[in-house]
């Protein structure tokens, strides 16, 4: 996986910022027919313009809004910053305090911890329908119910355990020197080849069967007890 991708499902916000933009499109082209008509004067179609160009630009970074990953690494793209991470400076991804300015916002969200203990807060956040009345802006944040908060959790999770077994399983021997008696230089064994393939196999069928058990999970097919013991075997923990 070499390219950036967001490895959960989009939400209902999100689908919604994409229609907006479709909206904003058809709109920018009525525009420009009725200036072609001279239904509109030149400056209100001038205005016009600039506000649905605005539109147009908040809309594609609101669509964009989440977190990607790729082999190397992991992306925060937020309303006005992207944060891009490797995963060799990542040390924890979790659940934390979702804050503005400083100030609790009431919710939760995906925080990334690095390893120099900086956390960096992602637009992801735990969603909820009783409490309309606490200040929230949403422009720039994803919240989202709350199974499906806990389900992206838990595959960025995975990812991040993937990519540390893939750290560890990197080999770690002193590079070949050429030998003076006109040898070759020494080639990994076969049976070091087949090792390495059966680990990334194992990692990917682990992040398969994880990803799996959170769509059973969401769809209410396991409970959070159940959810917890079978994410746990799978991850190989007693």
């Amino acid at each position: 996986m070499r390219r950036w991708e967001r490895p959960y499902m989009l939400d209902i916000a999100t689908g919604f910022a994409v229609l907006t933009l479709f909206l904003v499109a058809g709109a920018a082209t009525f525009l420009v027919f009725m200036y072609a008509f001279g239904v509109i004067p030149a400056p209100a179609a001038i205005i016009f313009a600039v506000w649905l160009a605005a539109a147009v630009v908040v809309t594609v970074r609101r669509a964009m809004l989440g977190v990607y990953v790729s082999d190397d690494g992991l992306r925060s793209r937020s309303l006005l910053r992207t944060t891009t991470l490797p995963w060799a400076a990542v040390s924890d991804i979790r659940s934390g305090a979702a804050t503005v300015a400083g100030l609790d916002i009431g919710r939760s969200a995906i925080v990334i911890e690095r390893i120099d203990g900086v956390l960096i807060q992602t637009p992801l956040q735990r969603g909820d329908l009783f409490r309309p009345f606490t200040f929230r802006p949403e422009l720039g944040r994803l919240a989202t119910w709350p199974e499906h908060y806990d389900e992206i959790l838990a595959i960025l999770q995975a990812h991040h355990r993937d990519a540390q077994d893939r750290r560890q399983a990197a080999p770690t021997s002193p590079s070949v020197r050429p030998s003076t008696a006109g040898g070759r230089p020494a080639k990994p064994s076969a049976g070091a080849s087949r090792t390495r393939t059966a680990r990334r196999s194992s990692s990917d069928d682990k992040r398969r069967d994880l990803h799996a058990l959170a769509r059973q999970h969401q769809r209410g097919a396991l409970t959070d007890a159940e959810f917890a013991v079978e994410s746990a075997k799978i991850n190989g923990v007693d």
